[in-house]
């Protein structure tokens, strides 16, 4: 699956252009590489800085939500994340919110996969990051995350049947009874933790790899209320089996009920990502999770 194109008009020239309108004093700084995600644009600046836009009208409200609530939620944080330094407004040049935020040194864990070393700093980032949702506060609602855990079930069942039809190519098979014990298990699992915030994306493209330790968590876009084992989830696709222990340990507390729902989170978002249309790296990491959650042999 290819991502979308641009629906506005963003380069370097309208990076410098909003800042030079709205943000004079950062005018100067070079503008470098762009990084490009699903939603969101992102462009270096100077040496400490980066310049996020949205890439579509459906993502500006992530935008806005990450606004609204990270630097209210972050306050408390010891783990490295991007921190919003300045915000922009629609200008001439570019229709949509947009912010500055700091820059944080490595690269993604997709690209040099996180250590074991990786895993304790993870669980004690996750465990900040999952502070109950006060009540009366509504928080955003992520349309694929903050579900219940059923409502994975017909994508999973599809992915798994081009899961098995694929496996032969890549020399595996996939064991459908491991796999069908594993989603049994978790939706028989009670929600036994109130709703938190989470960060809803936590794969390895939003994680900063520092030579296989954890450099820090980016893109907050997708943040909102759900299950903490929606996060915890994620942790298959990102760490190796011993750093995932090692993650679970430092988290503290996690029952027996959270965490057989996070591999039931785990096992949908590997089938999800082995059969996805597109980058190779994508692919691997979803069967390399299906052989550590023990469904491809």
């Amino acid at each position: 699956m290819t991502a979308p194109a641009d629906e506005v008009p963003i380069s370097a020239d309208v990076v410098t252009a909003l800042l030079a309108e709205q943000h004079p004093d950062l005018a100067a700084l070079p503008v470098g590489r762009r990084h490009s995600g699903w939603d969101m644009a992102m462009y270096r600046l100077g040496d400490d800085l980066a310049v996020r836009l949205p890439r579509r009208a459906a993502s500006v409200g992530s935008l806005e939500a990450e606004l609204r609530w990270v630097p209210e939620l972050s306050r408390g944080w010891t783990f490295p994340t991007q921190r919003v330094v300045r915000v922009g407004v629609p200008g001439a040049v570019y229709p949509w919110p947009w912010a500055v935020v700091t820059w944080l040194p490595g690269v993604p864990a997709s690209e040099r996969p996180l250590g074991v070393e990786a895993g304790p700093a993870l669980g004690r980032a996750l465990a900040e990051i999952h502070v109950p949702v006060p009540a009366g506060v509504e928080p955003p609602l992520n349309r694929e995350q903050s579900v219940a855990l059923a409502e994975r079930g017909p994508g999973l069942a599809s992915a798994l049947d081009l899961v098995a039809a694929s496996a032969a190519e890549r020399g595996v098979r996939l064991d459908r009874a491991v796999a069908d014990a594993i989603w049994a298990e978790a939706l028989a699992a009670p929600v036994d933790l109130p709703r938190t915030w989470i960060h809803a994306d936590l794969h390895p493209y939003n994680l900063l790899s520092d030579d296989g330790r954890l450099g820090g968590i980016i893109d907050w876009a997708d943040v909102a209320g759900g299950d903490p084992a929606t996060d915890l989830g994620f942790l298959w696709l990102s760490l190796p089996p011993d750093g995932l222990a090692a993650a679970v340990e430092a988290y503290g507390g996690v029952s027996a009920a959270t965490l057989a729902r996070a591999r039931g989170v785990a096992l949908a978002l590997a089938a999800g990502w082995a059969v996805w249309e597109g980058e190779e790296l994508t692919i691997a990491t979803g069967w390399r999770a299906m052989v550590a959650l023990g469904v491809v042999r």
